[in-house]
């Protein structure tokens, strides 16, 4: 068996979601470090501009994600320096971060230097366009690194997490909030466990 993270640890799991992907595998990776022992901090990203006028009205789908999200508190700049150790979740952007998420990130960066040798990893939910997962994790990545932050780099089952069925079916859909089915979210949870463990074992 597995051992436990250490008592007292904190592990923020941060995202943004627009229609629910991200929002299920931020879910899972909170899981996972509860799993482990973590007490946990799930927080969402707010929306750079309002959706409920443009978008909602003609897209069910972000209108049943922002309807089930709304229970989930607003992620703030104290949160990250509450957690040991740090999971952001972004959508694939055509191989970039959120703009939210970029925003988020920007805001944290304190002379200082309060992230610094904090673990963290990251998490990114499928695009149908090639290359995009993983250059949004490594551009997340890399913007984390920038805060002096100790990188666990996601292993590659979390850098592609559909399955091959499910990328010839081309990228997942949803009727709301829930996972889509071909989301597989085991190795989200595995990453939540393994940052609540390695965080442990830096720090003692």
């Amino acid at each position: 068996m597995r051992a436990a993270c250490a008592p007292g640890m904190n592990v923020a799991v941060i995202f943004y979601s627009r229609y629910g992907g991200t929002a299920a595998l931020a879910a899972a990776v909170a899981q996972g470090a509860r799993q482990a022992g973590a007490t946990v901090r799930l927080r969402r990203v707010a929306d750079l501009t309002a959706v409920e006028g443009r978008w909602s009205a003609a897209n069910e789908r972000i209108r049943a994600a922002r309807e089930h999200l709304a229970s989930v508190p607003l992620a703030q700049q104290d949160d990250l320096f509450w957690a040991d150790g740090i999971a952001i979740g972004s959508p694939a952007r055509y191989g970039a971060m959120s703009a939210e998420i970029r925003r988020f990130l920007d805001g944290s960066r304190q002379p200082s230097g309060d992230l610094a040798g904090k673990v963290a990893s990251v998490f990114c939910s499928p695009s149908a366009v090639e290359g995009a997962q993983r250059a949004t994790l490594q551009a997340t990545l890399a913007s984390l690194a920038g805060h002096g932050v100790l990188v666990q780099a996601p292993a590659r089952a979390e850098m592609d997490p559909t399955s091959r069925a499910a990328q010839r079916a081309g990228p997942p859909q949803a009727s709301a909030y829930h996972a889509p089915a071909e989301l597989d979210l085991a190795p989200a949870r595995a990453l939540g466990q393994r940052l609540a463990r390695l965080e442990s074992r830096t720090r003692g």
